[in-house]
């Protein structure tokens, strides 16, 4: 099929509202703003990283109903490769009210029950003929591909030459390290926040993580620092790499998904890893200036252009 990247995880439609002030809710009525876009961790990585002109592929399950139409529609309109999308007819389609606070800040209000159904067996051989990049982009939400329940299929990756990749949701039930610790050996590329590194290793200094992570057998650890920027190692050479400057944040909706999707595109065009991290926090600097978790990301040499001008 020879796909560029391959997504698998979460596909939610998201209802974002904002701004949201704990006045809200002494209040009988407040204007907000409300918009709707399509969202979750492994659908705005696949678009995203098809508005950078590569060639992509998402692996997820779809309600049989107006909100997964609605997906089906605007994924096949950004060229997202849907042959591995499975539809329910015993679940709605994955929901999420996003409650945006004036400084970008985020809350979400979730239904995932959906993704209890995504399987492991979604994703084949002929899939990932050819592909460079394979994500599992919402781990600890995927019950089948959880607890180890992967390994198989970055085996099958690995067998084929395909680099495995990993991003975390935060984990509700606890045990983070545990959960994970199966497919950290069959992952290549690491790519958790700040936050959910520290509830997996326990650890709040991000060279003490990369030590936990180096025993774990990762090819490359990146860490999101949110406003900070990340930090990125090869467990050889380690970068902290400082946010882009912008004019303003509109929100932080999806940005470590956009973070996400420039280091998976600039791994898959052969970028070393310093290079991988600049890019893929110049693709972050462009989603935090619009309202939606996709949409905002412009094309390849556009984003490399906004390097140039920054002096990276």
């Amino acid at each position: 099929m020879n796909l560029d990247i391959i997504t698998m995880g979460l596909a939610v439609c998201d209802t974002m509202v904002k701004p949201v002030t704990p006045e809200l809710f002494q209040r009988d009525s407040t204007p907000v703003d409300i918009a709707y876009s399509p969202g979750g961790d492994a659908l705005n990585v696949a678009v995203n990283a098809a508005a950078l002109g590569m060639r992509t592929g998402l692996v997820t399950v779809l309600g049989n109903d107006a909100n997964g139409a609605f997906l089906t529609r605007y994924l096949t309109e950004q060229g997202v490769e849907l042959s591995a999308v499975r539809t329910s007819d015993r679940h709605v389609t994955g929901t999420s009210i996003v409650l945006v606070e004036p400084d970008g800040e985020r809350h979400f209000l979730p239904d995932t029950r959906i993704f209890q159904e995504l399987s492991p067996d979604q994703v084949t051989r002929d899939l990932l003929s050819g592909a460079r990049v394979l994500s599992l982009n919402s781990c600890y939400r995927l019950p089948r591909l959880d607890d180890g329940g992967v390994v198989p299929v970055f085996e099958l990756a690995h067998e084929l030459g395909c680099l495995t990749a990993m991003d975390t949701t935060w984990n509700r039930t606890g045990d983070w390290l545990e959960r994970i610790r199966p497919a950290l050996s069959h992952t290549d590329l690491f790519l958790p926040s700040y936050q959910e590194a520290v509830q997996i290793t326990g650890e709040r200094d991000v060279r003490a993580m990369r030590r936990f992570f180096e025993r774990c057998g990762l090819r490359a650890l990146g860490v999101k620092l949110g406003g900070e920027g990340s930090y990125v190692t090869d467990f050889q050479r380690e970068y902290f790499v400082k946010p882009f400057p912008v004019e303003r944040v509109i929100n932080t909706v999806g940005a470590g998904d956009s973070y996400v999707a420039g280091f998976l595109t600039a791994q898959a065009l052969d970028m070393d890893l310093y290079d991988s991290a600049v890019f893929a926090t110049a693709v972050a600097a462009f989603t935090v200036q619009t309202m939606g978790a996709v949409g905002g990301v412009p094309p390849l040499t556009e984003v490399e252009r906004f390097i140039r001008q920054n002096g990276r």
